[in-house]
């Protein structure tokens, strides 16, 4: 049986396990995976990611934010959210950078226009080079405008999702 709080599989993030379930506010400053269930708030200052166990039913700040599990709740990313094929969103996308994968489940509204997005701290993250990631099928960022990609890599245009982008915007 293998141990689900390796720390080798999670480049030395803290780990909230499988098992775990907490209510009220969570409060972090170091890089932080999710597991568990939570429910409240989660006030983050740097890398957080809710893994595909993860059921968080909150209000969630950080400075970056990848879903691979179920949120219930608004997300705010100071400076970016990453909405991962395996992801169940429902709730707003405060961010001036976000990415949706194809086959991610999103019900809500994204605003990348900084207005309704709440003031956060502007902490130093760790670069997490040296990975192969995949590309997403929409991405918007504020600085470049309203710019719209589609995942050429899979040799196919997604047009529901990236109509869904759109309409978002």
């Amino acid at each position: 049986m293998s141990n689900p709080y390796n720390s080798s599989n999670h480049n030395g993030s803290s780990v909230l396990g499988p098992t775990l379930s907490f209510k009220g506010e969570l409060k972090a400053d170091e890089d932080l995976l999710i597991r568990g269930k939570i429910e409240g708030t989660i006030q983050h200052s740097s890398n957080l990611k809710i893994g595909k166990e993860g059921k968080i039913k909150a209000k969630v700040n950080a400075e970056h934010i990848e879903v691979h599990g179920e949120v219930k709740g608004d997300l705010s990313g100071s400076k970016a959210v990453v909405v991962k094929d395996s992801a169940n969103i429902t709730g707003n996308i405060y961010s001036p950078s976000v990415s949706l994968y194809e086959g991610a489940k999103f019900n809500g509204n994204i605003d990348m226009t900084g207005k309704a997005q709440q003031a956060s701290k502007q902490a130093e993250a760790p670069s997490q080079s040296g990975e192969e990631q995949d590309e997403p099928v929409a991405e918007k960022t504020a600085d470049t405008g309203k710019r719209l990609e589609t995942s050429e890599k899979r040799g196919k245009k997604v047009k529901a999702a990236a109509k869904s982008a759109a309409n978002a915007a």
